[in-house]
């Protein structure tokens, strides 16, 4: 029977470590939440949490003791003890810490310390960050690496059935790529991660009836965090492959707490506290409701771990194109997520949205000014030219860059770069103007991506001769780049326009008339809280129209701003708006009568807001009672 056991497939102990941890995990949370009712192991709501209700802690518990179950029983099966052991060892000094935390509280430091002494137990096993890296560049790589992503995990334990997902995903990806290259070792851990953790998810989606805490979250970031590096030896492919696979299931976490520790630096918060300023929460602040927050993560994930996959069935150039391209996509959706105000204590309608924008006027970014743009706008397109490059390349080339005429791939396709880089740089795409332009900034973008291809066909042929020039593959580049820049400068539009479409689909029943709201001043802010306190839900706000034009594609409490005065029509049109509230008071009465006769040409209602004022008299009624008050009474 020993002798059978040894012969299974990778795959098979994966599977059955997957099928024992999370059949444990179902019969142990039951008893766990039970457990945390009766010690008072409860959750309690505070200001800087996202739950409103009382909720069992300590799930953790279930999940670890499920996890340590699946690896005593196969891990002397499968030859592995003394390999995942020592792992195992991290896991648990992880686990104890978490426990007291969560029971009693400690502080970072000792986080930190116990972090430390899991990654050294991990590269005590035999296993660090780059396979073929030196020691003296592997080992503090992989230090920085296991405390990371461990906190990562920690830190996207902040919704109903989030890092309970995230965690299980990533850990499905990392082992199915190490069961493709046989690591056993890496693919029983990876099936006994991702067993707990989707098992707890059961538990743990909304409404989460048992939430992890430490004692799970530092456990399951520590337990993907070991296995991205086991993978990385698991597969022989390309310079960086090995590497580059395990971190793309990864993703997510990576995304949320890049954005949160440069959003709380650039507020002058303490990085290390609590919020709700991470990426789920401000997909809430855009208009999603929580359980879709947490699919749109779960659903970024799996493409993520999916991205990662493909480095086992495509050649590592179109692998490095794919990564490429995700980094880029990663960027515009965290870059736009982190324009959201989500640290004014102010809410409208108790509904959680900002009480201002995080526009590129507004004070939190004050100062940043132009230069960040333009080096943010420098790397993505670098990495574009790069991905487009590579992928162009690979579809068509074979040998050197212009398909066997000698020109090196690597010297070839730095010129090219360069070129398109100066091009695209000459050409002002990295103005902020044009990214509100819509017909007119597309077409300028085509434009500039075929001067740029000239202007590269001319490099090479003035270098290496006009043999050196391949139209095929500067074709297929150009194709590549034009929906790679497009796709970056419109991402964000892109994703407002998605949410506003989101609201208006999940708006209740009644709720069929779309509201468009003039002026994003005071007096539009208290018109769009009259239309959200107000008991009847007829009207639905789906974005704003201001004549200030700095302010157009801005996020103001959770609705974006369309255009201009003179986009009325056309908006109306293009987002179904049913009517327009004009809330720009007495001083802008001319735009008012613009705003009506462009709402009378397509057929919407239009009506004003006001804030009006009556006095009141004792003793009898008021004559002028419900007029406004433009002065004092007599």
């Amino acid at each position: 029977m020993l002798s059978t056991a040894f012969h299974m497939p990778v795959i098979a102990w994966a599977a059955a470590a997957a099928c024992l941890s999370g059949a444990a995990t179902l019969l142990l949370t039951p008893a766990m939440i039970k457990a945390a009712y009766t010690f008072d192991w409860v959750d309690y709501p505070q200001a800087d949490r996202w739950h409103a209700t009382p909720t069992a802690l300590m799930g953790g518990v279930a999940m670890y003791g499920a996890g340590a179950l699946a690896l005593l029983l196969l891990g002397p099966l499968a030859g592995v003890g003394t390999d995942v052991g020592l792992i195992g060892g991290g896991a648990t000094l992880l686990f104890a810490v978490g426990v007291i935390d969560d029971l009693w509280g400690v502080g970072p430091t000792t986080k930190l310390a116990a972090q430390v002494g899991a990654a050294v137990l991990l590269m005590a096993a035999g296993h660090g960050f780059g396979p073929e890296w030196p020691l003296w560049a592997s080992g503090p790589v992989t230090l920085v690496w296991v405390i990371g992503i461990t906190n990562a995990v920690n830190l996207l334990d902040n919704m109903d059935g989030l890092a309970a997902g995230i965690g299980g995903i990533a850990a499905v990806a990392l082992t199915a790529f190490a069961a493709a290259g046989g690591a056993l070792p890496a693919a029983l851990l990876g099936g006994t991660v991702g067993g707990a953790a989707l098992g707890f998810l059961w538990f743990n989606a909304k409404p989460a009836r048992i939430f992890m805490g430490d004692c799970g979250s530092l456990v399951l970031g520590y337990g993907v965090a070991a296995l991205a590096v086991m993978g990385q030896g698991a597969v022989a492919a390309g310079p960086g492959v090995a590497v580059l696979a395990p971190i793309c299931a990864l993703a997510v976490p990576i995304l949320d707490t890049t954005l949160v520790t440069v959003a709380r630096t650039q507020a002058d918060r303490s990085v290390t506290n609590g919020g709700q300023d991470h990426t789920s929460h401000r997909l809430v602040t855009l208009g999603l409701s929580e359980s879709a927050a947490v699919g749109t993560l779960h659903g970024m994930g799996a493409v993520a771990g999916g991205v990662g996959l493909t480095a086992l069935v495509v050649e590592p150039a179109l692998f490095y194109a794919a990564c490429a391209f995700g980094t880029v996509a990663l960027g515009v959706i965290g870059g736009s997520l982190g324009r959201l105000d989500v640290y004014r204590t102010a809410r409208v309608g108790g509904d959680g949205a900002p009480s201002v924008s995080m526009g590129p006027s507004s004070n939190a970014q004050a100062g940043q000014g132009r230069w960040q743009t333009v080096v943010a706008y420098l790397v993505g397109d670098g990495l574009l030219i790069g991905g487009a490059l590579a992928a162009a390349h690979a579809l068509v080339g074979s040998g050197g860059l212009a398909g066997g005429e000698g020109v090196p791939i690597v010297e070839g396709g730095v010129l090219v770069g360069a070129i398109q880089l100066a091009v695209l740089y000459a050409m002002g795409l990295y103005r902020r103007l044009w990214r509100h332009a819509g017909t007119p900034g597309i077409a300028r973008i085509v434009g500039t991506i075929l001067l740029a291809q000239a202007a590269a066909a001319g490099g090479l042929a003035l270098v290496y001769g006009l043999g050196a020039v391949s139209a095929p593959l500067l074709t297929v580049d150009g194709v590549i780049l034009t929906l790679g820049v497009l796709g970056s400068r419109l991402g964000r539009r892109g994703l407002q326009q998605g949410a506003s479409l989101y609201r208006s689909r999940v708006a209740p029943a009644e709720s069929t008339s779309n509201v468009l709201l003039y002026g994003t001043g005071e007096r539009g802010m208290l018109a769009l809280r009259a239309l959200r306190d107000a008991e009847e839900t007829d009207r639905v706000p789906v974005g704003f129209v201001d004549p200030d034009p700095s302010k157009k594609n801005q996020v103001v409490q959770g609705l974006p701003v369309f255009g201009g005065a003179g986009a009325c029509a056309d908006l109306c049109r293009e987002h179904d708006i049913d009517e327009v509230i004009v809330a720009v008071g007495d001083a802008a009465a001319d735009r008012e009568q613009e705003v009506a006769r462009q709402c009378a040409e397509v057929g919407v209602a239009c009506r004003s807001f006001d804030v009006h004022m009556k006095p009141l008299r004792a003793g009898r009624e008021d004559s002028t009672h419900g007029e406004p008050m433009h002065g004092p009474p007599a």
